[in-house]
């Protein structure tokens, strides 16, 4: 083993390349490579990518020869995939949603950040409107029979959507009192989502339930909940950049929780 080391983790990545777990890599991305332990997924990837619930971010992951199907796990605080290693001893586990120290701003406010946030977006493809127009309108139930596991792709558009939906619910549910009944107590999605999902749509909608998105979306939640419109538009923007598809649909869900506050105050 050279010099390959897991610098920082996700929360979820940390529970799940703990000691005496064993897997393989599902699939190798241009930067990085899921990887299944003990049924749970984690996302090896270079330090540069903006870190996501399910990641761990490893300094020399490029001089590890990745293949999906080779053997992954976890033994002597070291990650081994295939012939390669890489050391888990110094590895810091970093929170992925950072409150905001102040108060939620106003419903007004929220709104114009969530409204600032929409124009960075592009128009919603017509096979997501029935899901989104459901979640606008309060109807989970409705919207999970419509969105989960809709789309191609290992986490299709519709559980990412369900994920944004899930982590904006759980980031302003302190201003509920403030901002009406469209943000009561958070629905238990990834539940009503189990049978349709994705199994890696699935692990992100859980992380989204407890609070844990990738960087770039807790960037957009914290200026919605801030209430800064023009923070919100450059992270949305921000947020597209993030997977291929993904992003964007995140932030679709984030706006789907907040943009009812929209119509209230207008």
């Amino acid at each position: 083993m050279s010099g390959q080391r897991a610098l920082f983790a996700a929360p979820a990545a940390t529970k799940a390349a703990r000691n005496g777990r064993a897997g393989a890599v599902e699939l190798v991305l241009a930067h990085g490579a899921y990887l299944r332990l003990g049924g749970d997924w984690l996302l090896v990837s270079e330090p540069s990518v903006p870190l996501g619930p399910l990641s761990i971010a490893v300094d020399g992951l490029g001089q590890l020869e990745l293949a999906p199907g080779l053997p992954a796990a976890v033994r002597d605080q070291r990650l081994l995939i295939g012939d390669g290693a890489l050391s888990l001893e110094r590895m810091r586990t970093r929170r992925m949603l950072p409150l905001s120290s102040r108060a939620p701003a106003s419903a007004a406010a929220i709104a114009n950040a969530a409204a600032a946030a929409l124009v960075a977006l592009p128009s919603v493809p017509m096979v997501l409107e029935r899901g989104l127009a459901a979640l606008h309108g309060g109807a989970v139930l409705e919207a999970v029979g419509l969105l989960a596991g809709l789309g191609p792709g290992l986490t299709p558009a519709g559980d990412d959507v369900l994920a944004g939906y899930a982590a904006s619910r759980m980031m302003l549910r302190g201003a509920r009192s403030r901002l009406g009944p469209a943000l009561d107590d958070p629905v238990p999605l990834s539940t009503l989502a189990a049978e349709r999902s994705s199994a890696l749509g699935l692990a992100y909608l859980r992380c989204a339930e407890r609070g844990e998105v990738a960087e770039p979306a807790a960037r957009l939640l914290h200026a919605i909940h801030t209430g800064s419109a023009s923070s919100a538009r450059v992270a949305a923007g921000q947020l597209r950049a993030w997977g291929a598809s993904s992003g964007t649909a995140i932030a679709r869900g984030i706006l789907a929780a907040t943009l009812p506050i929209s119509c209230r105050v207008n």
